[in-house]
């Protein structure tokens, strides 16, 4: 087994491969971005979106330059600076960014789990909006319908497992989930599981899912009509069916009523769709009595904020979730449906700290190249941070049989930003001493905490009892 060091020493390969100041020149010479000899280079463009400012679009360009003086030694008058951010710039950021997401960042095997003969990858899907000034309208257009609004919508599709970010997007804020949802089937390959938001919700994406061998559990939309096939169907004389009679439409508001507050059911085999109908598994879900009053109150919120009113029948169904899937019982218990559905949420944490630790959607009245070398700069801090945290998590648990917290370890490694920066100008050497140091601050510092009764990633996934009982059958 490889020791932590040697681990460590092949992840700082990766990153001073892509961020050296050598890689990161030659990668500005190959997009345009240095035309001539300049005290201002593509490691300087990095360490400001990237290393040392988190609000490249809200703080002023005085203090920019103060800020690279003080890390860099390049002097520049915010004029001159404000110039910089330019389309070549932006490019140079693309290009960092792509070949960081394409190269795949060095990580040590993937985590041992229960459900590792299923599923490949767990792929989960969605998206983050934040509003900007309205001046930008033109180019990233709000969702909220006006043309006057803007905002920005970044879309994240990342593996569980891995960390590995697979797909990530940033366009205006009106852009279609379902319609980018079907962009990413492109890479769905036998054995991943697909988990996505409503919003996501396509019964063409299903079923693609299902051709290339891929699982998916997804809550339903419940204007989708659920269909039984009728054991007794009617047929014309010439011996073909009547269709009208070849299927029984389930009704969701008798089935609710059967439930008991609390009660889980099962079909196995139903069909969805009222034109596709998609073979699929379903659950329902009856919830209890306070969960049912506290989805009323945030759907009561909701339909105020958007100015909108909900159907009596929807408000009824919704005391109940409806759970789909292409997984057999036999490779997913009807107990365990519900919980790898809310690994879902392990997306909005990291959306969450891309807001309060990167400050992603701070943005002030600027020139749209100063936005997007502000947005990529950010895209490339969170991969970096993200990639690091998946690895130092997957060292803990194997070396040291520690869970570590997604949430504490972001912010630990985020204030290690400046030391990674400085060491990957000096080399391999000195980077792989400051990764280790931050190895033994999260081994301290970083645990989950066991204080609250949610189950957490691993617990789900089944990773801690697997370990718990791999050092039992050692013993």
């Amino acid at each position: 087994m490889c020791s932590v060091s040697n681990e460590i020493t092949l992840f700082s390969h990766e990153l001073q491969r892509s961020l050296s100041p050598q890689s990161l020149q030659q990668l500005a010479r190959k997009v345009g971005f240095v035309q001539r000899m300049s005290k201002y280079q593509a490691k300087d463009l990095i360490a400001l979106c990237v290393w040392l400012s988190q609000k490249v679009a809200s703080t002023s360009l005085t203090q920019l330059c103060s800020s690279l003086e003080s890390s860099t030694g390049v002097l520049i008058s915010p004029e001159g600076l404000n110039q910089r951010f330019n389309p070549s710039a932006v490019k140079l950021l693309q290009h960092v960014f792509t070949s960081l997401l394409t190269q795949k960042i060095y990580t040590s095997q993937a985590l041992p789990y229960c459900y590792v003969a299923q599923f490949q990858r767990i792929r989960i899907l969605d998206s983050t909006t934040f509003q900007l000034p309205d001046a930008f309208a033109s180019t990233y257009q709000g969702s909220g319908g006006s043309s006057h609004t803007a905002g920005v919508k970044i879309q994240l599709e990342y593996d569980l497992l891995s960390g590995q970010f697979m797909h990530v997007h940033s366009g205006p804020g009106k852009q279609n989930d379902r319609t980018y949802g079907s962009t990413c089937l492109q890479t769905v390959q036998a054995g991943d599981l697909c988990i996505r938001d409503l919003g996501y919700f396509d019964l063409k994406d299903l079923h693609q899912m299902d051709e290339n061998g891929a699982y998916y559990i997804s809550r339903l939309k419940l204007n989708n009509r659920i269909y039984l096939r009728n054991p007794e169907p009617e047929y014309f004389k010439n011996g073909t069916i009547k269709k009208q009679t070849e299927y029984i439409q389930l009704d969701l508001e008798e089935i609710m009523s059967q439930l008991k507050p609390g009660q889980t059911f099962e079909i196995n085999e139903v069909y969805i769709g009222q034109y596709q109908k998609l073979p699929a598994r379903v659950i329902f879900h009856r919830l209890t009595e306070e969960q049912t009053r506290k989805r009323w109150k945030d759907q009561a919120l909701k339909e105020k904020k958007k100015g909108i009113v909900m159907k009596e029948r929807s408000k009824r169904l919704s005391a109940m979730n409806v759970y789909i899937t292409n997984a057999s019982s036999k490779d997913v218990p009807t107990e365990h449906v519900h919980d790898l559905y809310s690994l879902r949420w392990q997306i909005e944490l990291l959306f969450k700290t891309w807001k309060s630790f990167f400050k992603i959607d701070h943005c002030k009245e600027i020139k749209k190249e100063r936005l997007e070398c502000h947005l990529y700069g950010q895209l490339i801090a969170i991969l970096l941070c993200s990639s690091t945290m998946f690895q130092m998590r997957q060292l803990l648990l194997t070396k040291k049989k520690q869970e570590l917290s997604e949430y504490k370890s972001i912010y630990i490694i985020k204030d290690y930003f400046i030391l990674l920066f400085q060491s990957i100008q000096k080399g391999t050497q000195e980077l792989s001493k400051i990764l280790i140091r931050l190895f033994a601050l999260l081994q301290k510092n970083g645990r989950k905490s066991h204080r609250y009764e949610k189950k957490t990633v691993f617990d789900i996934l089944g990773v801690v009892y697997q370990y718990t009982t791999c050092q039992k059958k050692a013993a």
